[in-house]
């Protein structure tokens, strides 16, 4: 055999994956040990989205004990109050039906639409939407000068909503609606479906925003023309999934998003006895954000066309069959990455001996595990304490650093922001020393420190954190996160001789700080599509807030310092056709992601 033959012949050994071990008692799992109430001390702090705040508030109250029993009817009954069918359907009236639509009706819907804000004008929508063309129903009945056919053509509807009023519990006033192919009853304090109580006829049934937290008990006998079933923003987990196997086999679509589903095993074993299902929403569940969620839910559910609101296309599809790393079905990698900080104003000359240099800061404090270990075993108030000073005198006085709850209240940039002069060079001269004494039981993920120049480019990714709780890294995505731009200047302690001990020759170097930008991003729901999300920021924005860049990739964006030529052919309009100047103010580019197996 040849030499050249040999070398071929020679297999070059499989990459190993490193990932940090995961021991039994993951923080997936609740400690017997812990202290009573970890779980809210852990959310002190931490700012939601609004579309989180609203959920929290109505997990609340689902969670109240002896939540009032409300039957479908009464429930209603209490939608019909709301809404302008009310004075159409009240027989004490003293107004007829055609004075109620010239007039009352007529006033109703002038003022919503010219006076009421935007949430005034939501409630008036949610409160009209019964069900669909409410007008033609008035309409007919006005026409007729009869009430009873109003009630009549009430109950032969297609579509009914009794969403966000308060419902326990089904009754036979429910099976009256024998024409009823869709039933939308989100936002309840539904636990139980009585599927009794069903019209057979249904083809799509909304249950989302509601407290069920088991379907084995109700699944096989949904009507079995079902083709939706909604189940999204429950309290559904891994003991209360393994029902859907006994599905109606007609189920097209289900929505089981923004649950607690943490094991991925568990639902996939479940909805691979379901030959009809074509579209599925697991988006929002613990499991949803592990490495391996696409690739094995592709794999395993083959007739499935849409995920999580996605096309799936056949090049999202594994080419041969794998068996997934355990690790990769429980734990993700957390991304964030800096594209690029552009425009900011050039620091002044440092004294001697100082050193300068910008980094970002991000906190991250669900996904800090040693803020978690410490709020779970420790029954402390604050999160911060302080080293004793040292007997010798000498030791600088420093300002302590705000903590995590404290920077929420004060954020020096958006001070500094609103004097004229806040981003020429007099910035520089409100720096602050950093306390060398405090110590934080959480700790703010740094990037690496760069110089200045008109483009600073950060390595990628800038921030990587391995994550085996899948809890607090779904519930990351639904907090507002802090991005900080700091610049730093440090000096090297004083040194006293080597035969003289004292604090000073153990004095690390003292640090001088200032935020030049303190930047909330409100994060969305990780795509398993897009590798991360992409935010936007200047200061022309005068705001706080960061702009989501949708599914646009802000990393291919070029920019220069150079003389920036138009190649022919290509318009000057278009970004991608050449390099840019860069702003001529302060700009941030940064995305946020999770690393996933590719597929």
């Amino acid at each position: 055999m040849s030499p050249k033959s040999k070398d071929t012949a020679i297999k070059k050994p499989l990459l190993q994956v490193l990932r940090p071990s995961i021991s039994n008692s993951s923080l997936n799992y609740i400690p017997d040990d812990i202290i009573e109430g970890f779980d809210e001390r852990i959310n002190t702090g931490i700012s939601w989205t609004i579309t989180e705040k609203a959920a929290r508030y109505h997990r609340q109250k689902c969670n109240v004990k002896n939540i009032p029993i409300v039957t479908f009817s009464k429930a209603l009954q209490n939608k019909i109050k709301k809404s302008i069918l009310n004075g159409f359907l009240d027989e004490d009236s003293n107004f007829t039906l055609n004075e109620q639509w010239e007039i009352l009706l007529s006033m109703a819907i002038w003022d919503n639409e010219k006076f009421s804000n935007d949430e005034g004008k939501e409630c008036f929508n949610n409160n009209n939407s019964l069900t669909d063309n409410m007008i033609e129903l008035i309409k007919t009945a006005v026409r007729r000068d009869d009430r009873e056919i109003l009630k009549t053509n009430l109950k032969m509807v297609n579509v009914l909503r009794a969403n966000d009023c308060e419902m326990t519990d089904f009754d036979k006033s429910l099976k009256k609606f024998t024409k009823l192919s869709t039933l939308n009853l989100c936002a309840n304090y539904i636990a139980n479906v009585d599927t009794n109580f069903l019209p057979r006829g249904l083809r799509i049934l909304e249950l989302q925003n509601n407290r069920i937290n088991n379907v084995e008990i109700f699944v096989e006998h949904l009507p079995p023309n079902l083709l939706y079933l909604g189940l999204s923003r429950n309290i559904l987990s891994n003991d209360g999934v393994s029902g859907l196997s006994r599905l109606p086999h007609n189920i097209t679509v289900l929505d089981l998003s923004d649950n607690d589903i943490c094991d991925i095993e568990v639902v996939l074993n479940a909805l691979e006895a379901l030959p009809g299902l074509i579209a599925l929403q697991l988006a929002g569940n613990p499991c949803a954000v592990c490495a391996a969620y696409a690739r094995v839910t592709l794999m395993r559910l083959p007739r499935l066309q849409w995920l999580d609101a996605r096309e799936i296309l056949p090049t999202d599809r594994p080419l041969e069959p794998f068996e997934p790393h355990p690790d990769d079905l429980r734990s993700a990698y957390f991304n964030f990455t800096i594209f690029r900080v552009m425009s900011v104003p050039q620091p002044p000359k440092p004294d001697k001996g100082a050193v300068t240099a910008f980094h970002v800061e991000l906190e991250l404090p669900l996904l800090d595990s040693l803020r978690r270990n410490f709020l779970m075993f420790h029954n402390n108030e604050s999160l911060v304490e302080m080293l004793p000073p040292p007997e010798d005198d000498e030791w600088p006085s420093a300002a302590p650093t705000p903590s995590f709850a404290e920077s929420k209240i004060a954020v020096e940039s958006s001070k500094l922001r609103a004097s004229t002069s806040y981003y020429e060079q007099d910035i520089y001269n409100h720096l602050v020393a950093k306390n060398s004494r405090e110590i934080c039981h959480f700790t703010v993920f740094e990037s690496n420190r760069v110089q200045w120049n008109k483009i600073m480019n950060f390595q990628e990714p800038t921030v990587k954190i391995f994550c085996p709780n899948l809890f607090a890294l779904r519930d990351t995505f639904r907090t507002v996160i802090t991005v900080r731009l700091v610049y730093t200047v440090t000096v090297a302690g004083k040194q006293s001789k080597p035969d003289k001990k004292s604090a000073l020759s153990l004095r690390t170097p003292g640090e001088q700080r200032v935020t030049l930008a303190s930047i909330k991003c409100v994060l969305k729901r990780p795509d398993w599509s897009q590798p991360s999300q992409h935010f936007h920021w200047d200061d022309t924005l005068i705001t706080d807030e960061a702009i989501h860049w949708g599914d646009g990739d802000l990393s291919v964006l070029q920019y220069t310092l150079a003389a920036v030529k138009t190649p022919k052919g290509k318009p000057d309009s278009d970004p991608s056709s050449t390099k840019q100047f860069p702003p001529e103010n302060l700009t941030c580019h940064f995305g946020f992601g999770i690393e996933t197996l590719r597929i």
